[in-house]
């Protein structure tokens, strides 16, 4: 009986075992759905287009109604299968500004679509007409943008069409602003706007008694705009805002301004004038368009480089292309100005 007896409870054991609810594993350990990439560059290898390079692809007086001495490759977008340029043509700076509309199917040769400016700055209502457009998106219902700065205020604002030929409204007032005591308070320019996803990014360059910086602000509808604040820094001058670029490098002389940015297979690209000569670009990418690096052989753009002779650049666009990236560039001297076509095929980091 007794031997029986521990017979019975071994069995009576195995069965409450096998019929007790079995304990789940524990849960796989999540994998990450995407690396950030290692800030490796590629050498950066910008030609300058045409069988003469010397030769510009937009000269500075483009139709009958648009002569001035200065061109500057204004705002530039690749949007329904082709190139559109909206350009800055002017004699006196600061000053009354026509801006023409182009468009190519390559990015090299360029039509005007009407020989007549589609806009001309003494349409704003702020900035005494002196301004400079810089950049354009298309919203989602269609609805044209153009994005430019005031000279002299150094204030940002935006004009809206439906269509690019207009007519163009112009926001009645702006859309940023300086900030007194602010590391921005002497004036932004040179907005560089960017659609990513549902959020419009505004990278723009901006200045104070110690130096230029790049600054970021973003909005959903490409109206409000919020400039990036890192909650970080509390005191002034970066209590209400903070650059997301700033000089580090000898050649850059505390200076980084006209930035010009795009988002690609390589994450977010900038090519930027920083230093005492207005001719010289530097090259950097970011894997969130706030942290950026800097290509170490910068700056990737100086006077040597271009296709006349003891020239200098101004204003440029950036824009990157179905495995390109294109670097519109105003060439010139205080003589006059024409635009010049840069590209680079391929992926600018390893």
């Amino acid at each position: 009986m007794h031997k029986f007896y521990w017979l019975y409870i071994l069995l009576i054991s195995i069965l409450i075992t096998a019929c007790a609810p079995s304990t789940p594993p524990p849960p796989p350990t999540p994998v990450p759905t995407s690396t950030p990439r290692p800030l490796l560059f590629e050498t950066p290898g910008f030609i300058f287009q045409g069988n003469d390079p010397s030769v510009p692809i937009v000269t500075h007086d483009p139709s009958p109604e648009i002569k001035n001495f200065y061109i500057n490759p204004g705002a530039v977008i690749f949007h329904d299968g082709r190139f559109h340029m909206f350009f800055n043509s002017f004699t006196s700076w600061p000053g009354i500004i026509k801006v023409g509309y182009m468009t190519s199917e390559d990015g090299y040769d360029w039509q005007m679509v009407q020989d007549a400016p589609v806009f001309t700055t003494d349409q704003i209502p702020f900035g005494e007409g002196k301004a400079d457009v810089s950049s354009v998106i298309v919203t989602e219902d269609g609805t044209w943008a153009l994005y430019f700065h005031t000279v002299g205020g150094g204030e940002i604002g935006r004009a809206s069409a439906a269509s690019p030929l207009g007519p163009w409204a112009v926001d009645a007032n702006p859309l940023l602003k300086p900030t007194t005591g602010a590391w921005d308070e002497l004036g932004l320019g040179w907005p560089s706007v960017v659609k990513d996803g549902s959020e419009y990014r505004m990278y723009y360059g901006a200045q104070s008694a110690d130096g230029f910086a790049v600054g970021l602000a973003t909005s959903t509808d490409g109206i409000q705009w919020t400039k990036y604040n890192d909650p970080e820094t509390t005191d002034a001058p970066f209590a209400d805002s903070d650059p997301v670029f700033v000089a580090n490098a000898d050649w850059e002389y505390n200076k980084v301004d006209r930035p010009r940015v795009v988002k690609s297979p390589d994450g977010w690209v900038m090519i930027y004038q920083a230093g005492i000569k207005i001719e010289e670009r530097g090259l950097a990418i970011s894997n969130d368009g706030i942290h950026w690096e800097k290509y170490s052989d910068n700056p990737v753009f100086t006077k040597a480089a271009f296709p006349i002779p003891n020239a200098k650049t101004w204003d440029t666009n950036l824009l990157h292309h179905d495995g390109t990236y294109y670097y519109f560039m105003e060439i010139g001297s205080l003589n006059g100005t024409d635009l010049y076509l840069t590209t680079h095929q391929g992926s600018l980091r390893k």
